[in-house]
């Protein structure tokens, strides 16, 4: 991975270093010039590295939808398997409750046995006693009693008694057989309780492979997602680059224009070229949004937005809808009109005594680079395109090649408490 990103890194400074040297920023051939042919060479780079940007934003896109959806199907999982764990530890509650209650059968059938053996050891013993004495028993009955009734009677009374210890004896045999039933029952619930846990176990185990694979899927997802970062950061790299390298040949294709324009007024020449800004300049700017006049953030210092960093703004930000109609700001000719780094999709115009205008962040370009357009003539539409958090217009004026404070030209905008100073 190190060797790797090595790599990149020295394929990125190669670019750096061949677009600076096509702009004139370190020496190439002594004595080139620069010429509309290197400019229009560089915009095709460009254009190429921003192809390059956009395949790989696409393919971060892929991976991101990717991640979202096994994200959904492991939280599907991970909620499933918590409530499989829930059943799974309610079931062994049961099955110790079940546990306890046979044991306890146990015990009352254990104390019924016992009961009954003892039950039956008296009913056995009365009945030999009877059966080893009974004619003694029978005779002294007889003497005792004054009578034939009395007799009867003392004879009923020891077949009650021997009736009621047989009595006792079935009773106790019947709660007996009754405790053993019922704890078979317990046992035969148990066992449906242990094979609906076995159930639940497997289902557990499966599931759980299940979030191991997601897991594992995710982890995959993210590795590709951060190569994929840092190819597309190299290529932001190199397309700033490019734009640096643009705009240093736009500034001497310009600075060659007005010594050129110089020269000839200087001699009088009528084959000086001409800009054609001028022509069309009016002196005054107009606000280039209409309908808008709520500034977000204004010319200076404040904190950006993305980086959360103390910078310097350049321009002011109007806030608008996305596609609400850009205008220019005054007339002149149209010096840019691409995808500009950080501005995205951006327009200059050339004003002419030293003024510019730019505009930032467009979701639609309507213009043309060498157009020339009029103060108040459509040039394209609000965006959110390049750095941007949200829709709106990214608004610089230059003076002889430093940025103003556009907010001069303007009176009665709606300033933002957050806007800045």
């Amino acid at each position: 991975m190190k060797r790797k990103r090595t790599t990149r890194r020295l394929r990125l400074l190669c670019s750096v270093l061949g677009v600076c040297v096509m702009a004139g920023l370190l020496p190439a051939k002594a004595g080139a010039e620069v010429s509309q042919a290197e400019l229009e060479s560089l915009r095709a780079e460009r254009a190429v590295i921003q192809a390059q940007r956009e395949a790989k934003q696409a393919e971060i896109d892929e991976l991101t939808e990717s991640a979202v959806g096994i994200l959904v199907q492991k939280r599907a999982l991970d909620e499933r398997n918590m409530y499989t764990m829930q059943q799974i530890q309610l079931n062994n509650e049961e099955i110790a409750l079940y546990d306890q209650m046979i044991a306890d059968k146990e015990q009352e059938v254990l104390n019924a046995q016992e009961r009954e053996q003892d039950q039956l050891v008296r009913y056995r013993a009365r009945v030999r006693a009877m059966e080893e004495n009974g004619t003694l028993n029978y005779l002294a009955m007889i003497l005792k009693s004054n009578n034939l009734g009395e007799m009867l009677t003392a004879m009923d009374d020891v077949e009650e008694i021997m009736t009621r210890d047989k009595k006792l004896e079935d009773d106790y045999i019947q709660a007996r057989e009754n405790t053993e039933e019922l704890k078979a029952e317990y046992e035969s619930y148990r066992e449906e309780v242990n094979g609906k846990q076995d159930a639940l176990r497997l289902e557990q185990e499966k599931l759980q492979a299940e979030i191991d694979e997601a897991s594992e899927l995710l982890l995959g997802l993210k590795a590709d997602y951060d190569d994929r970062q840092a190819e597309i950061a190299e290529i932001a790299a190199q397309e700033d680059a490019t734009n640096m390298a643009i705009s240093v040949l736009v500034a001497k294709l310009e600075a060659e224009r007005a010594a050129a324009a110089a020269a000839a007024a200087y001699t009088g020449s009528d084959e000086a070229p001409d800009s054609g800004a001028a022509a069309y300049s009016t002196g005054s700017f107009i606000f280039p949004v209409a309908s808008y006049t709520y500034i977000s953030s204004r010319f200076g210092e404040r904190i950006h937005p993305i980086t959360g960093e103390l910078k310097n703004h350049n321009g002011m930000d109007i806030a608008s809808n996305m596609g609400t109609t850009v205008y220019a700001a005054d007339g002149g000719r149209v010096v840019l009109a691409e995808w500009y780094g950080g501005y995205g999709n951006c327009i200059m115009i050339e004003h002419g005594n030293g003024y510019k205008t730019l505009y930032g962040h467009l979701s639609v370009i309507s213009v043309k680079n060498g157009q020339t357009v009029n103060q108040g003539e459509t040039i394209g539409q609000v965006g959110s395109t390049g750095n941007s958090t949200g829709p709106h217009l990214h608004f610089e004026v230059y003076l002889n090649g430093g940025r103003i404070d556009p907010e001069q030209f303007y009176s009665g905008l709606n300033i933002s408490a957050d806007a800045g100073v």
